[in-house]
């Protein structure tokens, strides 16, 4: 890695956790109370107070950057002009986007049953805490967990990915040296860089999806909760498969943003394969942090080739969510070809009011997953290489 991109990822790590340390000290009627001076309608302190800090935390970094957050949507945009229209990713500017609190509905669901006065890093990371959280919201925890994450695409290349599990106290981080999966000290938070991580850490591996049809066709995806109208359609209309094929090889329907790559790693096929995973028209903040694992995982088998492979979906009449486009066709993705590789046109995504409500529809499988390479390429969608 350029000394530069460990710059960031350095900040973006120490930025992350301070967030989730100072969250821990937080109670759980902290946690569950109601923000309505701050980002959205229906923000609570755990929303907010995570945001906040990662925020200011990559400004003090660098006062330049560009952070975008579904919350406040994007600050430290103001770009030349010509910059701005340029479609050269040397010219993109640095972007940071996070999710500050993935599964924010599942985890103000379990912290409700805790008494109120009870701090929050009294119930994160204990035994019992995670197999309550896997009986009411799926197993294994460590894929599960509510979230905390920070990507950053520099010259419209993702370089890193950072996710912080909640309820199993694990951090995970993808970059040019590596994939990690860490245990997080209860102490000394301040210690933990690069360096730490790849000292500590355990190998994040995506193991080949050899076996049974079934077995690559097993997905999943977010197919909306109740009144959430337009993902179950999004999907269906993509052609991937009927109604009838999606229930049978539907593996989990709501599944956190930030970690669902990591359906597809190590801690997921030992216990039941999975062949892909999809975001179903869903924003940039659920799947950006997807990116930097597909861009830098090797087969274990043949480290020559990637581990995961990328497709764009797109149809001809896409559904849209608040008058945004859920699958975008070519000629309006914020993937764009430039010298025969593709990139993520930050310029384009920062002329958006809000940033972070971009949406796509997008697929990611092990290399060998042969159903979603022919269904893939049969439907004429994209495939993104960096």
């Amino acid at each position: 890695m350029q000394g530069v991109e460990i710059s960031h990822l350095n900040a973006a790590i120490a930025a992350v956790l301070k967030a989730y340390y100072d969250f821990r000290h937080s109670t759980v009627e902290d946690a569950l109370r109601p923000i309505a001076t701050y980002g959205k309608k229906d923000t609570l302190g755990m929303d907010a107070g995570p945001e906040i800090i990662i925020c200011e935390e990559l400004r003090r970094y660098d006062a330049g950057a560009v952070v975008i957050t579904e919350e406040i949507g994007s600050r430290g945009v103001s770009m030349n002009g010509d910059t701005f229209r340029s479609n050269d990713p040397q010219t993109s500017r640095t972007v940071y986007i996070s999710d500050p609190t993935d599964r924010s509905n599942q985890l103000k669901a379990f912290l409700a049953k805790f008494p109120k006065e009870q701090k929050i890093g009294d119930i994160f990371g204990e035994e019992e805490t995670i197999r309550r959280w896997e009986k009411d919201f799926s197993a294994p925890a460590s894929i599960t967990g509510a979230t905390s994450a920070i990507s950053c695409v520099r010259r419209g290349i993702p370089i890193f990915a950072v996710i912080v599990n909640y309820i199993t106290q694990e951090m995970a981080v993808s970059c040019a040296a590596g994939n990690r999966i860490l245990s997080l000290p209860n102490e000394r938070p301040d210690l933990i860089d690069l360096d730490y991580v790849r000292l500590n850490g355990n190998l994040l591996s995506f193991p080949n999806i050899d076996g049974e049809m079934k077995s690559m066709r097993r997905f999943v995806t977010f197919l909306g909760d109740t009144g959430k109208v337009g993902y179950k359609e999004n999907f269906l209309d993509s052609g991937l498969m009927s109604e009838v094929q999606m229930a049978e090889f539907l593996h989990y329907g709501k599944p956190g943003g930030p970690s669902r790559a990591l359906y597809l790693s190590s801690l997921q096929q030992e216990l039941i394969p999975v062949g892909f995973v999809l975001a179903n028209g869903e924003k940039i903040g659920e799947w950006i942090h997807w990116l930097p694992f597909v861009q830098f995982s090797r087969s274990l088998n043949d480290d020559s080739q990637p581990a995961l492979i990328l497709y764009e979906v797109f149809q001809d009449r896409p559904w849209t969510k608040d008058g945004i486009l859920m699958s975008t066709p070519p000629n309006y993705s914020v993937f764009r070809e430039h010298n025969g590789k593709m990139f993520i046109n930050t310029n384009g995504l920062l002329q958006m009011a809000n940033p972070s409500q971009l949406r796509s529809t997008l697929i990611i499988a092990p290399y060998d997953n042969r159903w979603a390479v022919r269904a893939s390429s049969q439907s004429g969608y994209r495939p993104i290489i960096f």
